[in-house]
């Protein structure tokens, strides 16, 4: 059975049930083998652009028996993935200029994906930028700390009014003072 650390945890407490998953960046696949063994998702793409990460992802899939069901891809960013194939990414463990150009270069691979999962080390700025101008609603967000390091975790998903309400939750706010916009984005998420 796999443990995951606090901020795999996090990551993957954010993941819809029956969702079809894609891990960027996945390391040792141990996001997608956990979530699978959880029953939580069906289907997994753990994609991984080194060599030896991506060989150690095979190796926890295969000591798992999950072949059939984790795919485990060697490439670049969302160019493992095929068109439609998954509804959920997420992109965890490294910078954020890094995760925008990932998210940035593959927009076509993104049109079928309903969630972005994503937890970058530093310049969560450049994230928020790329949901901002690519019209993903930010619902939630953590700041966890692990090892005496700070994470945080920015959940987006597709949102018809995702520009309007992306402006009211980025308005310059008086301190103590709440919009009606802001009020119903509290709702929804």
């Amino acid at each position: 059975m796999i443990k995951l650390s606090k901020r795999l945890q996090m990551i993957a407490d954010h993941v819809p049930s029956e969702s079809r998953l894609a891990d960027i960046g996945s390391d040792h696949a141990l996001l997608p083998v956990y979530l699978v063994t959880q029953g939580k998702v069906p289907f997994a793409v753990a994609g991984e652009v080194n060599p030896g990460p991506f060989q150690a992802a095979v190796k926890q899939v295969q000591a798992a028996g999950l072949e059939q069901i984790i795919r485990v891809r060697k490439g670049d960013g969302l160019a493992v993935l095929e068109p439609e194939e998954v509804n959920v990414v997420t992109i965890a463990g490294m910078g954020g200029s890094l995760i925008a150009s990932i998210l940035a270069s593959s927009t076509d691979k993104l049109r079928h994906v309903e969630r972005l999962i994503l937890q970058p080390n530093v310049a969560e700025d450049q994230v928020r930028r790329f949901l901002i101008d690519h019209h993903w609603l930010l619902i939630d967000e953590e700041i966890i700390e692990e090892d005496g390091k700070i994470y945080e975790i920015l959940v987006a998903i597709r949102h018809p009014q995702a520009d309007s309400l992306n402006a009211a939750l980025y308005r310059p706010q008086v301190f103590g003072a709440i919009t009606a916009d802001y009020q119903l984005l509290m709702r929804m998420g």
